[in-house]
């Protein structure tokens, strides 16, 4: 107000004044403020306790009930499945959000339900760093890292990240479904096309692999933690003891657990004899492509066989993309072979669960050359088959029981080649074994997770403790 104008007060009493309003409104607005903070969920910090603060569930305790138990906080290495992607995504957007493998989403997602997410916090441990986020144990799901010191600049950075995450952490370590990036030809000198007849694909092979430095440091780093080491299978296993270490666990790929059905793999097994029963030409098939390696010739028998005796030969089948170079296979199965699929038969998927469904609306059997495709339908319910061209499919599909074929043993011939025969004589006593290892391999994870105080998922805990 300007002095001297009708009305006005003494100077004094203009101050006074304007400490009481001020005094009042700063009071309506803290009133205001809780208002907000309470339909926001928050409360006074007299009342939160600091897991509250820290982003866990929590509520004030009434007296008479128990209180609710604080979660267990759990590193976590990889990519989150806290949120589902957008839809409506091309290959190459999706991977932006995903992985450049679609597949690796699989194993991932299985290592991300291993836990009981009703008593565990994962705490992302992203790099790069620092990774001070006290947590209790950590869970490194981690994929084909290993790999000959000859091709160690292929996995430099990825082997350094998670080294420094292993070095930076004190609670234990669980390394969970390592495996080794080694090609039957890269053992043997075989070629991509016809020389891979001449390769051999024993596990002997491991005794020629010599791992690089900082890989045996990782791996020995988690060694030391207290935590443990678990592989895909033998090759892995063999490697890793190769280094001087102590013997892994060779219990394939968390993926194995999507399903908590106890009785998959029975169930399976009947939908794959009904499959080779029918023979019906008009089969609903999915059919997973093989990587073709830039670094060698076309598998050009192998794209024939594709174009002629297994796409061509069922017109009813998709192919499921993996990769974007899954895109350049199809375009070589129709710049060479003729083949060429409208966009309803070509599917992908960037989402587990939404993999797992679609598979199980739309087909019958998957075949093909994808381990973690094949996963995917194994845990929708649908038969499936997948043929090794690397020790590390090679050994996945043994760790789990999952059917399979050596592609040095299939007789994928493209002048012959007949499916059904091709389920009936090269994947023999298909299922048969599977909900045995299942059961079997669940009972190593109830018994590790117990030893670290990890609590494991339920239905998971229900697989270890159920009979055949």
């Amino acid at each position: 107000m300007v002095a001297g104008m009708p009305g006005a007060r003494p100077t004094g009493g203009r101050a006074a004044g304007r400490l009481v309003r001020l005094a009042r409104a700063a009071a309506a607005a803290f009133i205001c403020l809780l208002v907000v903070r309470a339909l926001a969920g928050w409360r006074p910090a007299s009342l939160a306790s600091p897991s509250c603060l820290e982003g866990c569930v929590s509520a004030q305790h009434v007296p008479g009930q128990p209180a609710a138990k604080q979660k267990k906080r759990v590193g976590w290495v990889g990519h989150t499945f806290d949120a589902r992607p957008p839809s409506g995504l091309s290959v190459l957007e999706a991977r932006q959000v995903a992985s450049e493998n679609f597949g690796n989403l699989v194993w991932a997602y299985g290592a991300w339900q291993l836990v009981d997410h009703n008593a565990t916090q994962l705490v992302p441990l992203e790099p790069p760093g620092p990774y001070t986020a006290p947590v209790e144990v950590v869970l490194l799901p981690t994929a084909n890292m290993l790999m000959n010191a000859s091709k160690y600049e292929a996995i430099k950075a990825y082997t350094n990240t998670v080294l420094g995450i292993a070095e930076a952490v004190t609670a234990p370590i669980v390394l969970v479904g390592v495996g080794s990036q080694v090609r039957f030809e890269d053992q043997h000198g075989g070629g991509g096309g016809g020389g891979e007849a001449a390769a051999a694909s024993d596990f002997s092979a491991a005794s020629t692999v010599v791992l690089h430095p900082q890989q045996v440091a990782f791996l020995r780093r988690v060694e030391q933690s207290g935590g443990l080491t678990i592989t895909r299978r033998k090759f892995t296993a063999a490697l890793v003891e190769g280094a001087g270490l102590a013997p892994a666990l060779p219990l394939g790929c968390p993926s194995l657990f999507i399903n908590h059905d106890p009785s998959l793999g029975a169930s399976l097994k009947r939908k794959w004899e009904a499959v080779v029963a029918a023979r019906d030409p008009k089969l609903r098939l999915a059919v997973t492509l093989p990587k073709v390696h830039k670094d060698l010739p076309p598998p050009t028998d192998l794209l024939r066989l594709l174009a002629e005796r297994v796409l061509g030969a069922f017109p009813a089948s998709i192919v499921v993309l993996q990769t974007a170079d899954d895109m350049n296979t199809l375009q070589l199965l129709h710049d060479r072979h003729g083949l060429y699929l409208p966009p309803h038969r070509i599917r992908y998927f960037y989402d587990v669960e939404s993999w797992v469904d679609g598979l199980a609306a739309c087909c019958d059997l998957v075949w093909g050359f994808r381990i973690h495709g094949t996963m995917a339908a194994l845990m929708a319910g649908v038969p499936g088959v997948v043929i090794s061209r690397d020790f590390r499919i090679k050994e996945l599909a043994e760790a789990m029981a999952v059917p399979s074929a050596d592609i040095l043993h299939a007789r994928l011939d493209p002048d012959a080649f007949d499916l059904f025969d091709f389920l009936e004589g090269s994947v023999a006593g298909a299922f048969a074994g599977f909900d045995a290892r299942r059961r079997q391999v669940a009972r190593v994870y109830a018994r590790e997770f117990k030893r670290l105080g990890l609590a494991l998922h339920p239905g998971i805990a229900a697989l270890a403790a159920s009979t055949g």
